[in-house]
């Protein structure tokens, strides 16, 4: 009895884990609508995206109809850089629409590369285009030229944009906007922002030519403010009127940066940030003012009003000091999360004086997570931002 039991066990095994071997077989991904796997392959990047049509028959003509998503910064496909010939066969053979389209500085080339451009975003594969981004080396010195005039017949469809010259465009869906290493007066950044009514978020990189950025949007929810390797000529950058902004970011990569940011109405701020990446003893240099109190990272230099909005505070400090964070404490009396990262020793004021034995009975501590670390190990979670 217990011998015919134990072989009918074994045959149900047996047969189990030939439907499992059966099971791992089937081609569930192959069986799904065209329109899935369409919008699979368009969040893949340029090459790997066109590599599936080698995978079957069945996958031969999706990519060629699903979105196209073409990225053209650094791409190699046979061990050089893909020329304009490529491109042009690329676009061709696409259906469309558009989902991505990404250049860089030797296709906007005033003189070798703007016609060439110009036709590509004709082309009927780009058409409802969502993302355009174009990339500027810093290299380059001089102010490169106005974006394409086909950039206009996107209107309607683009969601995101990265530039870097300045243009009259108008952008009414418009929701990320990042301008690069951008050449660009005040007159036509505010032109720009004026275009992009639903605009929500919005990134300064090494803005040129343009020496103060007033804010005045009902809609946008994060700024980002990023100084590079060169010398910026934006001095002031000021958030004037912003209801809805939740997030402001500001990252140095380079020492001695002389900028001001100054948050006169802001109520829903509860994300800030104030980071650099350089490893030098010298203190980032922008200066922060939240209506009348002001500070940089290196500590408060006048405190006269707190900012209850603020939720999570970012900051990068050469020296980790006890005052400067029962200081951050008092300005930001709210704060629940705290990450600090800092570029040298631990400092000499982080003894528990007397000044201090009062403190837990005079402000109200609502941390709830403190991070602190060393210039290799913060890593900031991807919610903060």
């Amino acid at each position: 009895m217990a011998t015919a039991t134990g072989a009918k066990r074994e045959r149900r095994r047996r047969r189990l884990g030939q439907e499992g071997e059966v099971e791992e077989l089937v081609d569930r991904i192959s069986h799904l609508p065209d329109g899935i796997l369409g919008d699979i392959v368009s969040l893949l990047p340029s090459k790997d995206g066109a590599r599936t049509q080698v995978l079957s028959s069945r996958w031969r003509p999706i990519w060629r109809s699903a979105p196209l998503n073409l990225d053209l910064i650094g791409l190699d496909f046979t061990g050089k850089r893909l020329n304009a010939v490529n491109v042009s066969r690329i676009l061709s053979a696409h259906q469309g629409p558009g989902r991505r389209f990404c250049t860089e500085a030797l296709y906007c080339d005033p003189v070798y590369g703007s016609v060439t451009l110009n036709k590509w975003l004709q082309s009927s594969a780009v058409d409802k285009l969502q993302e355009l981004k174009f990339h500027y080396d810093i290299s380059y010195r001089d102010p490169p030229s106005p974006l394409p005039a086909s950039v206009d017949r996107f209107s309607s469809t683009l969601r995101a944009a990265s530039i870097g010259a300045a243009s009259p465009l108008q952008l009414p869906l418009l929701k990320q906007l990042s301008l690069l290493d951008a050449w660009i007066s005040e007159t036509s950044l505010y032109a720009l922002l004026a275009g992009c009514p639903a605009l929500q978020s919005l990134l300064l990189n090494d803005i040129m030519g343009c020496s103060r950025v007033q804010i005045v949007s009902p809609n946008l929810r994060s700024i980002g403010l990023r100084h590079g390797f060169r010398n910026t000529d934006l001095e002031e950058l000021v958030i004037h009127d912003a209801p809805c902004l939740e997030r402001l970011i500001c990252l140095e990569r380079y020492c001695g940066m002389k900028t001001t940011v100054s948050v006169i109405s802001a109520p829903k701020l509860h994300v800030f940030a104030s980071l650099y990446s350089y490893r030098t003893g010298e203190a980032g240099s922008i200066i922060f003012q939240f209506g009348s109190t002001v500070f940089q990272r290196c500590g408060i230099l006048s405190l006269t009003m707190v900012v209850r909005s603020v939720k999570a505070l970012a900051l990068t400090q050469r020296d980790l000091c006890l005052d400067m964070v029962i200081n951050f404490l008092k300005c930001f009396p709210c704060l629940e999360k705290l990450y600090i990262k800092t570029t040298g020793g631990s400092g000499e004021k982080n003894t528990w004086c007397r000044k201090y034995k009062n403190l837990i009975g005079t402000i109200e501590i609502r941390l709830k997570e403190i991070v602190l670390a060393t210039h290799h190990m913060l890593t900031l979670p991807s919610s903060l931002f």
